[in-house]
């Protein structure tokens, strides 16, 4: 990491979050990627690392799973939420995403994340590849029976139910699960 590189993606973000959203599109084709890339893992400001995982996911998705990757294990939850979704995201890639990998990162997510609102997240990324890895469904599976969460607990239990992706809040599936236990 050299300081020039958070100082190159400092000022392009800068002068990306001043445009409008036409502009915006125009300057996303001109992305610093290398930069934004050190930027979104070693920038001081974790506001700006998340900043920098949106900007890599909606201009340079496919060049950036490895950074993507490497922010699942960021200190703070909302930039982990980013990489989760720069990583897990088929809309914005042109590229296939590697199932095995993503799903393997997925599921030590699942176990290991502090963070209740990223597990939640990470129940419905995982629900997405249900049919492509047989590895998604059984963390799921195990997510509904063990998840420390009721509402993670809720939510594995329905996708895993269904096989469909969940696409309610947590603080939604917080309330289910609690009426669910008045009635049951």
């Amino acid at each position: 990491m050299t300081r020039t590189d958070i100082e190159l993606a400092s000022d392009f973000v800068h002068r990306w979050g001043a445009l409008s959203k036409q502009r915006r599109a125009v300057l996303g084709k001109q992305i610093p990627v290398a930069a934004i890339q050190v930027a979104a893992l070693s920038h001081p400001d974790a506001e700006m690392r998340r900043l920098c995982l949106f900007l890599l996911d909606h201009y340079a998705s496919d060049a950036s799973s490895e950074t993507f990757r490497q922010a699942l294990r960021d200190p703070v939850a909302f930039v982990r939420e980013g990489a989760l979704h720069g990583i897990a995201c088929e809309r914005c890639r042109y590229g296939e995403i590697c199932v095995a990998d993503l799903v393997t990162d997925l599921v030590e997510m699942l176990v290991s994340d502090p963070n209740a609102e990223v597990r939640h997240k990470t129940v419905v990324a995982l629900a997405r590849f249900f049919s492509r890895d047989s590895r998604a469904g059984d963390a799921i599976s195990r997510a509904a029976d063990g998840d420390p969460d009721p509402a993670i607990r809720h939510v594995a239990r329905a996708v895993a139910n269904s096989g469909q992706p969940h696409h309610r809040g947590r603080k939604a599936a917080l309330r289910d699960a609690r009426r669910a236990r008045r009635i049951g």
